[in-house]
């Protein structure tokens, strides 16, 4: 579904649109930092009220001494949000799948592998400024070992 502003009332007329998707080329690396970054080709912009259904797969690669960071970093003003999480670490265990109703603080995945993924589905509604729905991420521990966002990850979101 796409959206149109109506000037009459100040609403939003939804019409059909297929699901969008974006898909990173190439890996994302940090190295020595905790600070969370923007990975480019995961961001879905947001304009006035509206309304987003969305799925991230995320394939990423670290080591213990750094861990995996992330926030899926949403607008100042949001309306509605739900997301849920899912996936494996590295050594094949389940990520807990517990509902996120509001954005909180990033998540630290501890490791004892190479590789792991992450699903994480979710609806928001946006307020009524323009925004941004972004997957940021970095080491849990600033490390000179790399953490990476493997190309290949994806987002798929359609608006209704």
């Amino acid at each position: 579904m796409a959206f149109n502003s109506n000037a009459t009332n100040g609403g939003v007329i939804y019409s059909p649109q297929g699901s969008i998707n974006q898909v990173v080329t190439a890996d994302h690396s940090i190295a020595s930092s905790a600070t969370l970054e923007t990975v480019t080709g995961l961001t879905i912009p947001l304009g006035k009220y509206e309304r987003v259904a969305f799925k991230y797969k995320i394939f990423y690669s670290c080591t213990a001494n750094g861990d995996f960071k992330y926030l899926v970093d949403v607008p100042a003003s949001v309306t509605l949000y739900r997301c849920t999480k899912g996936g494996a670490d590295h050594a094949g265990t389940a990520l807990a799948a517990a509902p996120i109703t509001a954005e909180g603080s990033a998540i630290t995945i501890a490791v004892t592998g190479t590789e792991g993924f992450l699903d994480i589905s979710g609806v928001l509604e946006n307020g009524s400024a323009l925004g941004e729905l972004k997957f940021t991420f970095a080491q849990g521990t600033s490390h000179a070992d790399a953490t990476l966002v493997r190309r290949g990850s994806n987002v798929e979101f359609y608006r209704f």
